[in-house]
């Protein structure tokens, strides 16, 4: 069980690394946690359960400073296909409902047809492609219902929520590296710490490490989302996660509004083509030359 006390950039951390989750319950609740300000639970040997993640939120609320929160290297996916299976469903609802738009306008342009027949034909074409539309829709929200009711048992979900959930956040830095998450996951987390960011009280997470998650270009829509809605994410640290030029593309483009990033690490991303995000960040310069944006 290794216990220590930690002091990086003057700030006390209680370092629980490889600890269990029984033995994490225990030492939280005896630990002298005025002066500590940060938290790390790497490695846990267990379950991330409600409990863990109720005390160790506790925890970094008691100094009543901005305090830190690493739990990399710990397993926080479902274990199963849900989370990609809730990704397709999402993006095919999307589809079906544009398709169905579509088939309402097809209908509304078959009234304008002067040929009797032709506008029939055009009404029960339009009639029939919004019909399978619907029925599809009704399909994919009863699988998506299902699947949302299981989700509240997956580690990254009650994560996620009970950071949400709290009256006052005092994490400030949150550490989920090589933590098994998947885009559906990160959807969820950025709508959370755009949330944090608008409240009154409290902190706003500022430092936010995502390395070594297979998130792929899936997950760049919620990251560029992150950071074109941000005004407090200073550090984001997105190292080896899978994504090819296009995702690349997608979280440079997220900076140009940007005003509070400073650092931006997308080193390791081996699908990238090198070259041509040398290229991108060169152009991202004219708009924003405060961001720094490691590739190598």
């Amino acid at each position: 069980m290794a216990v220590a006390v930690m002091e990086p950039e003057q700030a006390l951390n209680l370092s629980l690394a490889g600890c269990s989750t029984a033995d994490v319950l225990s030492l939280l609740a005896a630990a002298e946690k005025d002066q500590l300000r940060g938290l790390d639970l790497s490695l846990l040997d267990g379950v991330v359960g409600e409990e863990v993640i109720s005390q160790a939120l506790h925890f970094t609320r008691l100094s009543g400073k901005q305090a830190r929160f690493r739990l990399a290297h710990v397993d926080l996916g479902s274990g199963t296909d849900s989370e990609q299976r809730m990704f397709d469903l999402r993006a095919e609802r999307e589809l079906r409902n544009t398709e169905r738009a579509v088939h309402v306008g097809k209908k509304s342009e078959s009234a304008k047809q002067k040929d009797f027949a032709v506008s029939a034909q055009m009404r029960r074409e339009a009639t029939a492609g919004i019909e399978a539309a619907d029925q599809r829709l009704a399909e994919i929200e009863a699988e998506l219902h299902e699947l949302e009711g299981k989700q509240v048992d997956f580690p990254w979900f009650r994560l996620f929520s009970q950071l949400q959930a709290q009256a006052l956040n005092y994490l400030g830095h949150l550490d989920l590296s090589n933590c098994g998450l998947h885009a559906t996951g990160i959807e969820l987390l950025q709508k959370v710490l755009l949330d944090l960011e608008h409240r009154g009280d409290g902190f706003a997470v500022e430092e936010l490490v995502l390395d070594g998650n297979d998130l792929g270009d899936a997950a760049t829509v919620a990251l560029a989302s992150l950071i074109r809605l941000s005004s407090r994410i200073q550090v984001l640290r997105l190292r080896n996660i899978g994504i090819t030029d296009g995702g690349f593309s997608q979280v440079i483009s997220a900076i140009v509004g940007n005003k509070t990033l400073c650092l931006l690490d997308l080193r390791g991303n081996g699908l990238c083509t090198l070259e041509n995000n040398k290229v991108a960040v060169q152009g991202l310069r004219r708009f924003n030359r405060l961001v720094q944006i490691l590739v190598e």
